[in-house]
């Protein structure tokens, strides 16, 4: 059960398949200033609006998935479908990253100010209802696809803007499930992976993540159907 919050900063948290948690947020009137930090916007900012986006669909890896990525109107439009994948009988992966610095060495404005927050996204989308969205950043690491900070996120049952707000703790985990996208669960190979807990600090963001993120990703995963979202902008904030 989810619903559209009257209070830009009041959260809810839902059980997504697997027990790893998503987000939701409703738009609110005035809702963009709690953006502390803007990330990535598509509106030609020289610092935000300057990263370069391009979709990895699982045809990489054997899959049937598909998207496509435009920028219109300032809004970055991400359409596709995820498919089951034959040899896994088990759904595929879309996803949308920057590849500036291969991932690897492009810098972000600092997040740091906002590890008691949340990543802040304003979205609208006509398949609010989608379970498989994802969202991630990477920091600190040499493979940025596989070893990013991930959580999952909801909307809200609208195809009006909304803003998605994920906290940074506890929701992000880089010790995720390369077969879902999750953490908390055990692969078909039996290797085990952590959900941020105060058990299991390793796996959680910290200030010098946030001040060293050097790619922005957006995921639709872990769930055959057509996807589409609309993203505004990407940001950190309380």
């Amino acid at each position: 059960m989810m619903f559209v919050v009257p209070a830009l900063l009041s959260l809810l948290a839902l059980t997504a398949p697997g027990g790893a948690p998503r987000w939701a947020l409703g738009e609110t009137p005035g809702g963009a200033s709690v953006i502390g930090q803007v990330l990535a916007s598509f509106d030609g900012d020289a610092i935000t609006g300057r990263w370069h986006w391009r979709v990895t669909n699982d045809p990489v890896m054997g899959g049937l998935s598909s998207s496509t990525w435009a920028v219109q109107e300032r809004v970055a439009v991400w359409n596709g479908t995820v498919a089951i994948v034959p040899s896994l009988k088990a759904p595929g992966f879309c996803t949308a990253a920057t590849y500036d610095g291969m991932g690897i060495t492009a810098k972000f404005p600092d997040a740091s100010a906002y590890l008691s927050g949340h990543v802040i996204m304003r979205l609208r989308s006509a398949t609010p209802s989608y379970p498989g969205f994802k969202v991630s950043f990477a920091a600190n690491t040499l493979n940025p696809q596989f070893k990013s900070f991930k959580a999952s996120f909801a909307l809200a049952p609208t195809t009006d803007w909304q803003y998605v707000a994920v906290p940074f703790l506890p929701a992000f985990s880089n010790d995720w499930s390369p077969y879902t996208g999750d953490c908390g669960g055990t692969d078909p190979s039996g290797s085990k992976h952590d959900c941020c807990t105060r058990f299991t600090p390793d796996v959680c963001v910290t200030k010098r993540n946030l001040r060293s993120i050097s790619q922005l990703q957006i995921w639709a995963e872990g769930h055959a159907g057509h996807f589409q979202l609309e993203i505004d902008r990407i940001g950190a904030g309380k």
